[in-house]
């Protein structure tokens, strides 16, 4: 196959997933939020739909690392590079978590808000700075109560092979709820379908639980740089990941023509 009938066949593989995953996301919304279903079904519901947008991108999802274990609450922190990144949260990390949270542009899509409470997904109202400390007061109690709230650093797709700049919403989470932070690092999605892109080449998300980083003796002015730490520590390991994932395609072998 030459380098332009891969290209085509990678943008036509993408323009399938891309169109099936929009087609069926209206059925899958009105199932979920008026189905007789509870928090777990809906996630279910929700995973299985992302899990065919993947399976047709020709996307697998891989967990490393360690994810927590026992009670207690967290704040689960992570980046998106793509959308594919975002897919692949939906498709495995509902049973590390209680809570999510979205931009409330998702409350677009027909039925989204409905659905979002169903599924314990908190819409985050962007440009709203009095709604959103409403929020953050509600999640923060919740979390002290022993929820486990999943949390995206940098608050939208960053859309680079890389990690974004951290916003301050997972670490003021964690300071003033005084419980740790999970940093999971997603790699991969921008390397299958870039952000704006309908190329999807077939391949691995790999998803890296990270070790607890606790924000103890930490205040809110400390967010700021509690960020950044999160951030760091994200980055590092997103490089890390880069790089072996090069040091594969080296080693692979030259299929003969």
């Amino acid at each position: 196959m030459t380098g332009i009938e891969h290209q085509k066949g990678s943008i036509v593989r993408g323009g399938i997933a891309s169109a099936v995953f929009l087609l069926g996301l209206p059925i899958v919304s009105a199932r979920v939020a008026f189905g007789r279903i509870d928090r777990d079904a809906a996630c279910a519901a929700i995973a299985a739909h992302f899990g065919r947008f993947l399976k047709l991108c020709g996307a697998e999802v891989v967990v490393e690392g360690d994810p927590p274990q026992g009670n207690g609450g967290y704040v689960l922190c992570y980046n998106e590079s793509s959308f594919v990144d975002v897919a692949a949260f939906c498709d495995v990390m509902w049973p590390h978590i209680d809570r999510a949270a979205a931009a409330d542009l998702y409350a677009y899509i027909p039925f989204g808000r409905r659905m979002a409470r169903k599924a314990a997904i908190e819409m985050v109202p962007r440009g709203n700075r009095a709604g959103t400390e409403r929020l953050l007061a509600e999640v923060v109690a919740r979390v002290r109560a022993g929820e486990r709230q999943a949390w995206g650093g940098e608050g939208r797709i960053a859309g680079i092979d890389g990690v974004g700049r951290f916003k301050i919403g997972a670490s003021l989470l964690a300071i003033r709820a005084q419980v740790p932070v999970i940093p999971v690092t997603f790699y991969g999605g921008h390397r299958i379908m870039p952000l704006g892109s309908l190329r999807a080449r077939a391949g691995q998300v790999r998803v890296h639980f990270g070790a607890p980083i606790a924000p103890e003796g930490l205040t809110e002015d400390d967010a700021r740089a509690f960020a950044d730490r999160l951030q760091a520590a994200i980055a590092a390991r997103y490089a890390e990941m880069k790089a072996s994932a090069a040091v594969v395609a080296v080693d692979v072998p030259a299929v003969p023509a």
